[in-house]
């Protein structure tokens, strides 16, 4: 699973996923007053930036984004 923005227009700009995200998934976008979803793969799906958008913009995909492991050298 992976954080997704539900709703864009929710983002109220508080910059809680920014701040509180661990694995530094989010940047902001200081010009629009929006979080980003910056790097999705790094998500560990912990859930703290869910809990902490006070607009409700988040959410969880059910798909990975995670990358796939290759034995190609």
């Amino acid at each position: 699973m992976s954080v997704i923005r539900v709703d864009l227009n929710k983002c109220i700009g508080c910059e809680n996923c920014w701040n509180i995200c661990p694995m530094d998934v989010f940047r902001f976008d200081y010009k629009e007053k929006k979080s980003i979803i910056a790097y999705p793969e790094n998500c560990q799906s912990c859930g703290q930036c869910y809990l902490h958008c006070m607009g409700h913009s988040l959410g969880f995909s059910d798909e990975s984004t995670s990358y796939a492991i290759t034995s190609v050298r």
